[in-house]
């Protein structure tokens, strides 16, 4: 099939990393990895997170103005013609002002992935979006929803004979490293300072303002709570709040902190070869891309609790799951993990085993595939 690709929050050629961005480009890969055509529709970014009802306004008309010149182009013969259009990560503060208009046009199915609904939203500053979010639910013939929280309540605004697939998320498998794990930590140890005799903590995540900022605030504090062991901390990522991160981490010392900036893939993934658990709160998380990049390399995970990062880590088998903000349940678990040994290796076994099984490119592309068909066969 011809896929027309639109990402109203962030196009995957986003020059700025996130989990939105990687997530849109798997997406891609996986469909690409298929057998289908993909093809980006439009870089509009529809977003407005300040909840003004003048940006609202104007990003409406700027979309309108999109949806029209892609509907030119395509009548014109100037660009090919689609079968489907698949829009990625659907919300009030980032809707759809072009899938519903331009499928509608050219009579072709509309496919959501990551649809949300906020109720409490119909009220407030974002209302204008919200709108278009249930016009966009409507006009859907098929839903895929990565995150469980989302389903209940997109479900109103849903056709009886709309298509809904779970889908689990998934990344391409590991590269093949040139080092062993132990190898590779203490080769890595030169350059950060750490003893490589010590448990490594990672964590990856860039710092922004909000729940990114108040989970490593929350991450510190739990640290602060077992500094009487052996362990070091391996931080990557950068942004905004470095400042704050940095110092809300002073505290700990600075000898077995160590803060790697933002790294390209390929050096991340060396950091979690080497490391040995992998920590993160996942405040209001939606999943967590690093989360799973991290079970792919096999390692424990602690982690706050929310429906999606539960998809990913199977509580006590792959990691330990700690309800949402609990600092101390937090710093229990890690402390759990780095004095038991055999406890961490096995459940970083299984955390292998379950990306594996459930969460490679191709697991992702067998469900995308049989979705998109199931469309097309209507």
């Amino acid at each position: 099939m011809r896929i027309g690709f639109y990402a109203p929050m962030k196009p995957p050629n986003h020059s700025s990393p996130s989990g939105d961005r990687s997530i849109a480009r798997l997406l891609i890969e996986a469909m690409t990895f298929a057998g289908h055509e993909v093809r980006v529709m439009s870089d509009f970014r529809s977003l407005d997170i300040h909840g003004d009802p003048a940006t609202q306004q104007s990003l409406e008309s700027t979309g309108e103005e999109t949806a029209a010149d892609i509907l030119k182009a395509v009548k014109s013969g100037a660009v090919a013609p689609v079968d489907l259009w698949f829009t990625y990560h659907l919300f009030h503060k980032a809707p759809d002002w072009l899938g519903p208009e331009v499928s509608m046009a050219l009579g072709i199915p509309y496919a959501v992935a990551e649809a949300s609904y906020a109720p409490k939203q119909q009220e407030g500053p974002w209302h204008a979006g919200l709108v278009q979010v249930e016009t966009a639910l409507r006009a859907a013939a098929g839903i895929v929803s990565l995150n469980p929280r989302d389903l209940e309540c997109i479900q109103p605004f849903l056709s009886t004979d709309a298509k809904q697939t779970a889908l689990l998320p998934f990344t391409r498998d590991r590269m093949s490293l040139n080092q062993a794990g132990k190898a590779l930590k203490k080769t890595l140890s030169q350059k950060l300072g750490i003893d490589p005799g010590d448990p490594w903590l990672v964590t990856v995540a860039m710092m922004r303002k909000g729940d990114k900022e108040r989970s490593y605030h929350m991450l510190a504090s739990a640290l602060a709570q077992i500094t009487d062991l052996r362990w070091g901390l391996v931080v990557i990522g950068d942004g905004e709040v470095g400042d704050s991160v940095r110092d809300a981490f002073e505290p700990l010392g600075r000898e077995r902190i160590c803060f790697c900036g933002v790294l390209d893939p390929s050096e991340t993934e060396r950091y979690l070869e080497a490391g040995d658990l992998f920590v993160w709160p996942a405040i209001h998380e939606a999943f967590g891309m690093a989360i799973l990049e991290a079970q792919r390399h096999g390692l424990p995970v602690v982690a706050g609790f929310t429906d999606g990062v539960a998809t990913i880590v199977e509580d006590r088998s792959s990691g330990f799951l700690t309800a949402s903000e609990e600092t101390d349940a937090f710093a229990k678990a890690v402390q759990t993990l780095i004095e038991d040994h055999d406890l961490r290796k096995s459940m970083g076994n299984n955390a292998r085993k379950k990306f594996l099984k459930n969460h490679t490119l191709e697991v992702g592309a067998q469900t995308l595939d049989g979705f998109l068909r199931s469309l097309k066969a209507r």
